[in-house]
């Protein structure tokens, strides 16, 4: 339970760094506008980034687990230039190991892929900030890049976890950047494929959604699919079907928190928590509701309209999907902080925090009592550890909906 303490210690004291930044807003904003905000942003990075990768790996010589075990594994095969899917076990997109890899050339240690995802979470900060330059002016998007750099879910999830969720928002949003610089929408079908190969079988969520907003999607989605014909019969010419069935596989298994892993104590297991038909039933409802954002939001500027779409899609399937649990919040964090959090808004902040909060501390305990799922209410007050991550588990259950229901109604102020 160690790791589960230090990573409440380490919540806590972002929440309080988080919490002066908010609470000096007013001065800290002015005195932005006068800095350089790439010297700020780089600094920034370092403190929140470098420094505690330093301090916990190299000085400490922590070792890194959970998800870093299986991401080293699968990278080290990927060295030997063994095949995905075929020579081993692989539950994410076929690029993704080998990326991975290349961390394990320079130094063969699961470190050397935390830094890795450092590196790629810095160069998805320093996108995002490109993509809102539009639409958020420098100093709030200087202000706001701060904010997340110390938030305790980006950081945690970052420098403890390792996590690439991530990816999937960089493989969106510079496909975007990309078609804008050159105009040719064709690029975006492209960019879809590739965002597909290297980072996890959800990317492809946002589809219905890009259909609404991105325009010429007969252009577009040609391109996709003629290159995605192409990519899937190199795969199969390799792999055969275990492409599919591998991932498939990480859909079927049961986490938390979810509303299924909340309501099935309650309901004494008569909702069937593991029957394939929930998996249909969220992926429906998370495609639905981010294609019925794009639909209600499809005039707005693509980077507001989009940027809501994504939130609502990747939070409802954090929610809606019964293999989801809250280490999910790093795919839709940087939108959320950029764009729809109000930071002079003190309710809306609590939340965010206690969100950030509960969504690192809850997994960590969840994993470290064997991954529990509980199916009548006696098995939640078997031990009060099980109790306790049962109320982490409604708490993350209901600030999810709380900033769903957030970004659905600032954004429909916006049309």
């Amino acid at each position: 339970m160690f790791v589960v303490v230090a990573k409440t210690i380490i919540a806590l004291l972002c929440t309080l760094v988080v919490g002066g930044l908010v609470w000096y807003r007013t001065s800290i904003l002015p005195w932005l506008q006068r800095q350089n905000p790439r010297l700020v942003l780089l600094g920034a990075w370092m403190v929140a980034r470098i420094l505690p990768f330093v301090l916990i790996f190299i000085v400490l010589d922590f070792t890194p687990f959970s998800d870093l075990d299986g991401f080293f594994n699968q990278a080290k095969e990927a060295v030997q230039l063994k095949t995905v899917y075929r020579d081993f076990y692989c539950m994410y997109s076929p690029f993704f190991p080998y990326i991975n890899g290349l961390a394990l050339w320079f130094w063969l240690d699961k470190k050397a892929i935390i830094l890795l995802m450092i590196l790629i979470e810095g160069l998805t900060l320093w996108t995002t900030n490109r993509f809102y330059e539009p639409v958020v002016n420098a100093h709030e998007r200087l202000y706001r890049s701060l904010i997340y750099l110390f938030l305790p879910g980006a950081l945690v999830l970052c420098v403890f976890g390792g996590q690439e969720d991530e990816w999937m928002w960089l493989a969106l949003i510079a496909t975007y950047l990309l078609w804008q610089r050159t105009r040719q929408v064709a690029l975006v079908g492209v960019g879809l494929v590739i965002g597909f190969l290297l980072t996890k079988a959800v990317f492809i969520l946002v589809g219905p959604a890009l259909l609404l907003l991105i325009p010429k999607p007969l252009k577009w989605l040609s391109a996709a699919v003629i290159f995605g014909l192409l990519c899937l019969g190199v795969l199969y010419h390799y792999t055969e079907w275990e492409w599919l069935e591998q991932p498939l596989h990480e859909a079927a298994t049961l986490r938390a928190p979810n509303w299924l892993s909340v309501l099935n104590p309650l309901t004494f297991d008569v909702l069937g928590a593991g029957a394939k038909a929930w998996n249909w039933i969220g992926l429906l409802l998370t495609t639905g509701i981010g294609a019925l954002t794009a639909y209600r939001l499809r005039n707005l500027d693509f980077r507001l309209s989009f940027s809501a779409a994504f939130v609502m899609i990747f939070g409802t399937m954090m929610v809606a999907q019964q293999s989801a649990y809250s280490n999910y919040i790093f795919i839709f964090l940087l939108p959320l902080t950029f764009i729809w959090v109000d930071f002079a808004n003190r309710r809306e902040v609590v939340w965010f925090l206690i969100f950030n909060a509960l969504s690192i501390v809850q997994p960590s305990l969840w994993w470290r009592l064997k991954s529990p799922y509980y199916r009548v209410p006696s098995d939640v007050w078997a031990q009060p550890l099980y109790l306790l991550d049962y109320a982490l588990q409604i708490g993350v259950v209901i600030c999810t909906f709380y900033f769903l229901r957030m970004v659905w109604q600032k954004s429909l102020r916006l049309v």
